[in-house]
């Protein structure tokens, strides 16, 4: 079924730095057509803002929760790494990350983090290896490896964080 729909508001151009009043055509949930209209309108409309490096953890709230909170701030979506909980709970952490971040409209792209803990020197509530990593980056909601908190293992060469 085709959706079709057109809004009225002062488009925010951010590259350019301008605000203009214009008529946007909304095809299957894409744009179609830009088109100026005369004076100003009463909302605004504009892109959504990304958050490229977040620990969702860190909020104390769960991914559904900040889902809710922040697409209302205009959130769209956020780069997460659930390396905090995977310290603690592992594998069953990170598929409970992604079991709670289907149930919000905000698009959470998750990692696998690349190391629990993240180097010997910590302790940590769980370990990851490279076989759980290896299962975790084949699921369809897991989009990159994580960054790599175990300096020391690169720079010595560890087998198994290489």
């Amino acid at each position: 079924m085709t959706t079709q729909f057109t809004l009225q508001a002062n488009l925010v151009d951010l590259h350019r730095r301008e605000i203009h009043h214009a008529e946007v055509r909304i095809k299957n949930g894409r744009i179609q057509a830009v088109r100026p209209l005369p004076g100003t309108g009463a909302h605004y409309l504009m892109p959504g803002f990304v958050d490229a490096h977040v620990h969702i953890e860190s909020s104390m709230l769960t991914p559904a929760e900040f889902g809710r909170m922040a697409v209302v701030h205009g959130t769209v979506g956020t780069i997460s790494d659930p390396h905090e909980i995977a310290n603690v709970l592992g594998e069953e952490g990170v598929l409970y990350m992604l079991d709670s971040a289907a149930q919000t409209p905000l698009k959470i792209c998750f990692g696998v983090p690349s190391c629990v803990p993240a180097t010997d020197f910590e302790t940590a509530g769980a370990h990851m290896g490279p076989d759980i990593v290896e299962r975790l980056l084949k699921r369809p909601d897991i989009y990159y490896l994580s960054e790599m908190m175990n300096f020391p293992g690169v720079v010595h060469d560890v087998p198994e964080v290489m």
